[in-house]
């Protein structure tokens, strides 16, 4: 299938490098929410992205018009977003994502090698682990601006504390608000001191004195990844549904404050590391690249 220049469409184009469970899944968030228009897979083995792509395009007719194709590195230049998904995943509960740096490392080089060869100006958006680290490898590589390479960060920490405190309070979770922050990790660190229920500070809210100690329900928040893990060996819907929030708010210029990973430059008297850090606001990264097609 011939996949048409970006710049002759309507909506943004995303590309998702890597057609395993969170690429795929990633894919299908997307187009049941109609955030782009067009969606490129791209995968080692170009079969299994073609037939990902199929198998989501015969979705569309129940859902929003999008076109799903399989693609290539030219194809991914013309995008908005380039999301990468590429690269091996736990396999163990007490495997550490740090340990999965060398490997995602070079796989995540040689792909911003080929985008920087095909001249891709868009932003690049991490989902791999260890992903603060390879958010920064991915800045250092490409050349983009800061403001163009993030990583999901604790965006999905974030909701998996939502999710916790409400159930243990008995109350919906998108009434429960509050920040994971730090590493996407064992480092983690939530926010209690603004963590509300419906305005409420928690620590007022009823109930809230029968909760688990913040440290407990901090750690049930860094295992649930690798529990889930053990339980049915990936972790793909929350971490895709995190990766279409991040891209809803970019094209749609939201605003939103989201808890990315991106590298600091000045930000809180840190410089060159990354960590989670809040969206960047669409302008801002528009002022700073050079021919930003539709960006992100």
């Amino acid at each position: 299938m011939t996949v048409p220049d970006e710049s002759t469409t309507k909506s943004p184009r995303i590309t998702i490098i890597g057609a395993g469970a969170v690429g795929v899944t990633c894919a299908y968030a997307l187009v049941l929410k109609g955030t782009a228009r067009e969606i490129v897979l791209i995968n080692r083995d170009p079969k299994k992205a073609q037939g990902e792509a199929s198998d989501l395009q015969h979705a569309v007719p129940l859902g929003q018009p999008v076109t799903v194709m399989a693609g290539d590195y030219g194809d991914a230049a013309k995008s908005a977003i380039v999301i990468f998904a590429a690269g091996a995943a736990s396999t163990d509960k007490a495997e550490s994502r740090l340990e999965l740096l060398g490997k995602n490392a070079e796989i995540l080089c040689d792909c911003v090698e080929r985008l920087k060869t095909k001249g891709f100006a868009g932003v690049l958006l991490i989902a791999s682990n260890p992903v603060d680290v390879l958010t920064y490898i991915a800045q250092q590589e490409s050349g983009l601006p800061h403001s163009k390479v993030i990583g999901t960060g604790t965006v999905i920490d974030t909701n998996r504390l939502r999710t916790l405190v409400g159930e243990k309070l008995g109350i919906e979770a998108r009434s429960i608000h509050g920040y994971v922050i730090g590493e996407h990790g064992d480092s983690s660190v939530a926010v209690w001191s603004g963590t509300q229920v419906a305005g409420m500070p928690l620590a007022s809210y009823p109930g809230a004195k029968d909760l688990p100690s913040f440290s407990e329900l901090l750690e049930e928040v860094r295992k649930a990844g690798p529990e889930v893990l053990e339980l049915k060996g990936n972790t793909c819907y929350a971490i895709a549904s995190c990766l279409e929030r991040i891209c809803a708010a970019i094209l749609r210029d939201e605003r939103s404050v989201l808890t990315v990973s991106a590298r600091l430059n000045g930000e809180y008297d840190l410089q060159d590391v990354c960590f989670r850090h809040s969206m960047c606001p669409r302008h801002e990264w528009r002022r700073e690249g050079s021919g930003t097609a539709a960006q992100r």
